[in-house]
């Protein structure tokens, strides 16, 4: 919702976002998974690739979702969220042999 939809800015979204990847990365410290403790996107990559991300960024738009005019600065700041959690997500995925589910368990 912070990325894509063109709705008033949630403070409680951003603070919820980042509660969770911090509580991801204290979980993989606590399994001594490694990651990057000061990722940058794009120097550091992500899972979702734009064409997924786009794909996905049409459906919404073509279902009457409000959706912000600028695809590319979605994409930008998706990805800059992202790049903090993806790497510790994929892993406890992995560990935790979770079910598949797009964008997350499906990547490994």
């Amino acid at each position: 919702s912070l990325s894509v939809l063109d709705i008033p800015w949630d403070a409680q979204a951003a603070l919820c976002l980042r509660a969770g990847y911090l509580t991801l990365h204290r979980i993989s410290d606590f399994f001594t998974i490694p990651y990057n403790r000061d990722p940058r996107f794009p120097r550091d990559p992500i899972s979702v690739t734009r064409e997924e991300f786009d794909d996905v960024f049409d459906q919404l738009s073509e279902a009457g979702v409000p959706v912000v005019s600028d695809k590319e600065q979605a994409w930008l700041d998706f990805a800059g969220w992202r790049v903090n959690y993806d790497i510790t997500l994929l892993a406890l995925a992995r560990l935790t042999l979770a079910p598949k589910a797009p964008w997350s368990s499906d990547r490994v």
